[in-house]
């Protein structure tokens, strides 16, 4: 149990630290210009808004109580299934936003956009080692989000706030909170991420460039940039 108990500790303080490297990047704010910015750009700002939420809900609730609850090695493992379900849900939802955002600023052939977005979500799920909460990895993930990819009519999405209700909703599903209190407590949660994805949607609105991320994208896979005859 003590063993158990370590572990769970010592991965909750590894998030913590993903949470704040990711925070670095949130106040740099660098430009996004490229493939790998934009993978960067989707994968700190998914771990900085299901970090930032599911910790301060649970500390909203426990209180004074916070620190000792995770001296109980259930609220500490499900403390850990949470945030990588938290996570990994705003992991897709912000791939499909970013993505929805390039198609809005550059046109794109047909398949770019879906291949682009099933990338985004590959190359951040690969870069993880595979945690002990989820020991079947993240395969079921790159392969649900892939068919919901190639299912997308990109050029027609509006990349606004409906895009996030998945990580809405799965932030209320998965805090480790009894569920009467979550009842009282749904608008209020889910309006903490809504605010902080605004917070997103205006960085990443004044980040990006679309066009170049396309044209970086055409350029790892071997293919000619648009010239605009024809």
């Amino acid at each position: 149990m003590v063993s158990d108990l370590k572990t769970a500790l010592k991965e909750t303080v590894a998030y913590l630290f993903m949470a704040l490297k990711a925070l670095y990047f949130w106040r740099r704010e660098p430009p996004v210009t490229t493939v790998a910015q934009l993978v960067a750009f989707v994968e700190s700002r998914s771990k900085y808004v299901a970090q930032t939420t599911l910790y301060g809900y649970i500390k909203t609730r426990a209180g004074t109580r916070y620190v000792s609850l995770y001296e109980d090695e259930l609220f500490a493992r499900s403390v850990n299934i949470a945030k990588w379900e938290i996570y990994l849900t705003c992991l897709c939802d912000m791939a499909t936003y970013a993505t929805a955002a390039v198609a809005r600023q550059a046109v794109a052939r047909p398949g770019e956009l879906a291949a682009l977005a099933v990338h985004i979500v590959n190359s951040a799920t690969m870069a993880e080692e595979t945690p002990a909460e989820r020991p079947q990895g993240f395969g079921d993930i790159r392969e649900a989000y892939a068919a919901h990819a190639h299912a997308t009519a990109w050029n027609q999405i509006e990349p606004e706030k409906a895009l996030f209700e998945n990580s809405l909703s799965a932030l209320v599903e998965w805090a480790p909170i009894a569920d009467e209190l979550k009842v009282r407590d749904v608008e209020i949660v889910k309006n903490s991420m809504r605010h902080k994805w605004k917070k997103v949607r205006e960085q990443l609105s004044g980040a990006l460039d679309g066009e170049s991320v396309l044209a970086d994208w055409r350029s790892m896979n071997g293919q000619e940039p648009e010239t605009g005859e024809g």
